[in-house]
C-alpha cells in the first residue's frame, strides 16, 4: 500500500481511536490476503456427508467401498464429497489393487481434532 492510500485510510479511522500505523497496515494487509483457500476448507467441512466421512477415517484408512455400504450413497455423489475433501487437503488416497483407499491427512485429523475435540 502506498503513501498516499495508507494517508487515506487513516483519515477514516477516528482519531480518538488508538491503533498504530504499523498495526493498521498488518490489519489491511490480512484483510486483503485471498481467502479462495479457506473457503474451500469451509465448503468441504460444511456437510454431513463430508463431516461424516471425515469421522469414519479418524478410525481407520477405508475404501469407497465401505463408505457406499455404510451410509447408502450412490457412487457418483460418494465420489464428489471425496473430490471436495481431497481439494481441501483434509484427505488423501491410494489404490491398492482394485480399491481406493482413503485416509485422513494430517490437516484433516487436525482440523477435526480441533473442531469436534
Amino acid at each position: 500500500m502506498g503513501k498516499k492510500q495508507f494517508l487515506r485510510l487513516r483519515s477514516k479511522v477516528p482519531p480518538d481511536y488508538i491503533i498504530s500505523d504499523d498495526v493498521l497496515r498488518r490489519v489491511e494487509e490480512e484483510m486483503q490476503t485471498n481467502t479462495k483457500d479457506t473457503l474451500r476448507f469451509l465448503q468441504a467441512m460444511s456437510h454431513p456427508t463430508r463431516l461424516r466421512i471425515l469421522r469414519a477415517l479418524r478410525v481407520k484408512e477405508l475404501c469407497v467401498c465401505v463408505f457406499v455400504a455404510l451410509m447408502k450413497i450412490k457412487y457418483s455423489k460418494l465420489s464428489y464429497h471425496l473430490r471436495l475433501l481431497k481439494e481441501a487437503g483434509l484427505v488423501d488416497f491410494k489404490k491398492d489393487k482394485n480399491f481406493l483407499i482413503y485416509r485422513l491427512t494430517d490437516l484433516g485429523r487436525k482440523v477435526l481434532d480441533d473442531v469436534e475435540g
